[in-house]
């Protein structure tokens, strides 16, 4: 690499048309900037069983498959015009504290994040997490690295996943475990959760071209990410240019007959539809179309979904309830997404949406970010986790209704009527317990020249 090149402004988006986006992109791994946009995927967890032998899959064989941030946006752009089928393989590579460890890496060119460094299973108290003694069998191990690999073909894809376990029988591995995830949507089209409703919609935007090309409407909130919120510095790389991201991974199963039933006793004790009563928990309807700026459900663009803020409800909550899943994630306090916003990566798992499922289907929640602590960490403990955020210790409003994990007893405030501050219900215990985290583990996504020089 130019050892004169400019370094990166990190606390700027950018356009991928840009200088700055060529000169980053090359050494960044992809789906960090941007989803990886296929709808399977196989997620690898392997635990090395001999020094050498990782080192050489992972320098003779892995390398050369990653797929960078600007191969991945080359091949967004072709497949866009029609010059690709859509099924190239995706591929990237991270590690856990444990896998820079054994591979006997320099203290000073691993992640100083503290998180990263003691592991997720030691943040259990501050995260509400059950005990790790109780997470699914496969995640309670110590896993060193986690191989993504998606396509739009599920034929494609078993075939990469297969040759890769091939290679890992050549003493790389001592075990591995394959957790499968696949996009599911809606008959409109747009991607869904196990509860029904659109997910993903409201993603900071690193990369800013549909923004610039004013494809995504900017009137109340601006979705412009700083690169910072997910990119810092690889120390173990070359170059003034080589970043990597920490990737939070997390399992996270639901429980869609408990959370259906909830949504029609809500809706029995307010007299209000069931899907008023879900769009209360959520934030937003099924389709997606969110309780601010409108009461009822009403057919909308995507790029108008993510188009609000809070300025008109922030004193009661009536449009939209303090507990309601978006409401504690993302404060919308400004024209762009605050320090603790970090881009998602999450896909389902376990099949299609089926309403009578007690477990076995759920999410696999990926997500990057530049400061574990002070963001997944932050957002989870203080905000999604608290009885009293948002509105103070004198007005408590439950934990996260979707998500939440921790104390039920002030219960959740819900309204009869959208913009009524007099038709407040409060709902106690509160809802939730809808979803339980199955095990999980942080990860660092580093550069490709770094993992050229292992």
């Amino acid at each position: 690499m130019d050892k004169q090149e400019k370094v990166i402004d990190l606390s700027k988006s950018i356009n991928s048309k840009s200088d700055e986006f060529k000169s980053l992109s090359q050494d960044l791994q992809g789906n960090i900037l941007a989803p990886h946009a296929r709808d399977n995927a196989a997620h690898i967890f392997v635990e090395f069983k001999d020094q050498k032998c990782a080192q050489k899959f992972i320098k003779s064989y892995l390398v050369k498959r990653i797929v960078s941030s600007a191969k991945q946006k080359k091949d967004s752009e072709a497949f866009k015009k029609g010059k690709s089928n859509g099924l190239r393989t995706f591929l990237n590579f991270s590690l856990s504290m444990n896998g820079y460890k054994f591979l006997d890496i320099d203290n000073h060119k691993i992640p100083n994040d503290p998180s990263f460094r003691n592991g997720m299973k030691s943040k259990q108290g501050r995260l509400n997490d059950p005990t790790p003694n109780s997470w699914q069998d496969e995640y309670q191990n110590e896993w060193h690295a986690i191989i993504i690999v998606s396509n739009k073909s599920v034929k494609y894809l078993k075939n990469r996943v297969s040759a890769i376990k091939k290679e890992l029988k050549k003493n790389v591995a001592k075990s591995f475990y394959v957790e499968m995830g696949k996009g599911i949507r809606n008959k409109e089209g747009s991607h869904i959760e196990h509860f029904g409703y659109v997910d993903g919609i409201s993603q900071p935007h690193m990369l800013t071209d549909k923004i610039d090309d004013g494809k995504v409407s900017t009137e109340n909130w601006n979705p412009k990410g700083r690169l910072n919120l997910a990119l810092v510095k690889d120390s173990g790389g070359v170059g003034s240019n080589s970043f990597g991201s920490y990737l939070i991974y997390r399992k996270l199963d639901q429980n869609v007959k408990a959370f259906r039933l909830a949504e029609n006793e809500l809706a029995e004790k307010m007299q209000i539809s069931v899907d008023y009563a879900g769009a209360q928990m959520v934030g937003r309807y099924r389709n997606g179309t969110p309780l601010i700026p409108i009461s009822p459900p009403q057919p909308t663009t995507t790029g108008k979904m993510n188009d609000f803020n809070y300025a008109s409800d922030r004193r009661t909550g009536s449009k939209c309830p303090f507990g309601s899943h978006i409401r504690k994630t993302n404060q919308r306090n400004s024209t762009m997404p605050d320090g603790v916003q970090f881009p998602r990566r999450g896909i389902p798992y376990g099949g299609n949406v089926t309403k009578d499922a007690e477990g076995g289907v759920g999410l696999l929640f990926m997500a990057y970010n530049s400061n574990i602590g002070s963001q997944f960490e932050f957002m989870q403990s203080s905000w999604v986790n608290s009885e009293h955020f948002p509105g103070g210790s004198n007005s408590p409003n439950g934990i996260d209704s979707i998500i939440g994990q921790g104390s039920k007893a002030s219960g959740q405030v819900y309204f009869k009527k959208w913009g009524d501050d007099t038709s407040a219900f409060r709902e106690t215990p509160s809802l939730g317990g809808f979803v339980t985290m199955k095990g999980g583990e942080y990860f660092f996504t580093p550069s490709i020249s770094f993992l050229k020089s292992i």
